[in-house]
C-alpha cells in the first residue's frame, strides 16, 4: 500500500502545497481522503482522477473539501470521460451539506439535482458508523473513529486486506480523544501535527488540534511503525516540528508535503 500526500496543509494552503488530501493506493484500488484546497491539480499530476474508486472525506471543513467542486467540474467535462459515478464518502450530514454546495455552485443551465449525481455519487458512511462493520472499496477496509474537533471529525483506518498493512489518518483531532487505540499497531499514523503548544491557559477539554509533540506521544502509545506529520502551518517552522516529534517517539518521523510519497 502507498500512501501520496496531496497537500498537508492547516487552514490554508502552504507555498507549494495543498490543503488536506491524501491518495492511498494498493494493487488494485485508489481512494483519496479529504479534499482541500488544490487537492485535484495535485492529484491530476500523480493519478487520473476519473480512475479513483472512491473519495473519502473525514469532516466538513472547508479546508478539507473545497476542492469536491473543483473534482466535480473536471469529472465531468475532462475529455478522458467518465464511464461510471464515483462514490463520495461522506460522515453523517454530508448529504445536507453536498446538497448546499450544490445549490450554491449550479448556475447557468445546470439544476442543482444534477449538479452531482453523475459524476459523483454521495452517499454517508453512519450505517457503517452504526454497524461497526468496515466499509469495503476494493481490497481497502476502512473502519472510523470519531475524534474531539470543533465540528464531528472521524479518524479514518485503512487495511489492505491482501496484505494486511495497515494505515491510520488521525483527520483533525484534539489529544483527549482515542486516537492512540484506534491507531494501535498500524504500520503509519498520518497524523495532523498543527501546533507547536496549546494556547496558554486554554481548557484542554475544548482542545481541537494537537501538537507535534502530541502527535508523536500518541504514536508512541500506539505502537506505530511510522508517523508522518501533517496539517501544519510553515510559519511555524517545518524543522521545529520535526524536531518536537523526533524527541517525544523514537521511530522513523517525516513531515508530510505535497508530492511525497510514502510505503507503508
Amino acid at each position: 500500500m502507498k500512501l501520496t500526500i496531496l497537500g498537508a496543509s492547516a487552514a490554508r494552503p502552504n507555498g507549494d502545497d495543498a490543503s488536506a488530501g491524501y491518495l492511498v493506493q494498493s494493487a488494485t484500488t485508489a481512494i483519496v481522503l479529504d479534499c482541500g484546497a488544490g487537492v485535484v491539480s495535485k492529484l491530476q499530476a500523480t493519478y487520473a482522477p476519473h480512475r479513483l474508486d472512491a473519495v473519502v472525506i473525514s469532516h466538513l471543513h472547508a479546508d478539507h473539501t473545497l476542492d469536491l467542486v473543483a473534482l466535480r467540474y473536471g469529472l465531468k467535462y475532462a475529455p478522458s470521460g467518465l464511464s461510471a459515478p464515483i462514490p463520495l464518502h461522506l460522515p453523517p450530514g454530508g448529504n445536507d451539506f453536498i446538497d448546499r454546495l450544490g445549490r450554491v455552485f449550479a448556475v447557468g443551465g445546470e439544476a442543482q439535482q444534477e449538479f452531482w449525481p453523475d459524476v459523483l455519487a454521495a452517499r454517508e458512511y453512519g450505517d457503517v458508523l452504526a454497524s461497526g462493520t468496515p466499509l469495503v472499496i476494493g481490497d481497502l477496509a476502512l473502519r472510523f473513529a470519531p475524534m474531539p474537533h470543533y465540528v464531528p471529525a472521524w479518524a479514518i483506518r485503512v487495511e489492505e486486506l491482501t496484505t494486511g498493512r495497515t494505515l491510520t489518518y488521525s483527520a483533525d483531532t484534539g489529544p483527549q480523544g482515542t486516537l492512540a487505540g484506534f491507531a494501535a499497531g498500524s504500520d503509519l499514523l498520518l497524523c495532523e501535527a498543527t501546533l507547536l503548544e496549546q494556547a496558554p491557559g486554554s481548557d484542554p477539554a475544548h482542545w481541537g488540534h494537537l501538537t507535534a509533540t502530541e502527535a508523536a506521544e500518541i504514536a508512541t502509545a500506539a505502537g506505530v511503525g511510522q508517523l508522518v506529520l501533517t496539517h501544519v502551518w510553515e510559519e511555524l517552522g517545518f524543522d521545529r516540528y520535526l524536531a518536537a516529534a523526533r524527541a517525544a517517539f523514537a521511530g522513523p518521523v517525516a513531515l508530510a508535503r505535497s508530492g511525497l510519497s510514502f510505503e507503508v
